[in-house]
């Protein structure tokens, strides 16, 4: 009840700063409960994704639905790191005509989102129960952002899914990690391939090495 409490008490401040706030939506179980936080608590609420691979049907799917739910269409911009992936070869060709890639920072995709909506608070889903790296990502790399907060930062993931049933917000369709999202990481990729094949053909088109994990799965087994 004390997490509930601080909660609304962290949204109630933030709203009488200002009646506009940004959503890191990614479809998934943390970022549909802060979109519908914010949707309650903001006069104006503007969400956008991070996109690794553009053009998912898995990851439009999700964006879609929060058209159907809130209303709102999503921001579309590049994850930060797709621009680092392939400017170090991971998964692809690894070309020195890409050595003025620009390499952004989160910050830097954070700062574009809110240059070019003119808003400055912006809410994510990150927990602190997400993972070591997450953790220290957001709330320690991040403390010096006034502008970024985090509505679920002290919630664990079963808080998640009892609010995910009160509200009858469906639970988003995903790999199972912890942090929601399409990447290059090993369980994402063989989530991808079984689940949507379409999909994995696409992003082989952005890493073409990436079926490497499917291969190794099938001469070794699971990884």
């Amino acid at each position: 009840m004390a997490i509930w409490n601080d909660t609304l008490d962290l949204m109630k401040r933030k709203a009488e700063v200002s009646d506009s706030c940004l959503v890191a939506y990614s479809g998934g179980k943390d970022s549909l409960v802060v979109m519908d936080l914010c949707m309650k608590a903001f006069k104006n609420v503007v969400p956008f994704f991070m996109y690794f691979v553009p053009d998912l049907e898995c990851v439009d799917k999700q964006l879609a639905y929060c058209k159907e739910k809130w209303g709102k269409d999503v921001l579309m911009y590049p994850h930060w790191l797709l621009y680092r992936c392939h400017k170090q070869g991971i998964y692809c060709d690894e070309h020195f005509s890409k050595d003025e890639m620009p390499e952004p920072s989160l910050l830097d995709i954070y700062s574009w989102v809110r240059a070019e909506t003119g808003i400055s608070f912006l809410a994510t889903g990150a927990k602190k129960s997400d993972s070591i790296w997450r953790r220290r990502c957001y709330f320690s790399s991040t403390k010096s952002w006034d502008w970024a907060f985090y509505p679920c930062q002290e919630w664990n993931k079963f808080d998640v899914l009892a609010y995910l049933d009160v509200n009858k917000i469906p639970i988003p369709d995903s790999s199972g990690k912890s942090a929601t999202g399409i990447d290059l990481s090993t369980p994402s990729l063989l989530w991808l391939h079984d689940k949507h094949p379409a999909d994995f053909q696409r992003l082989l088109n952005w890493f073409p090495f990436a079926e490497a994990v499917v291969k190794r799965r099938q001469f070794y087994g699971i990884q």
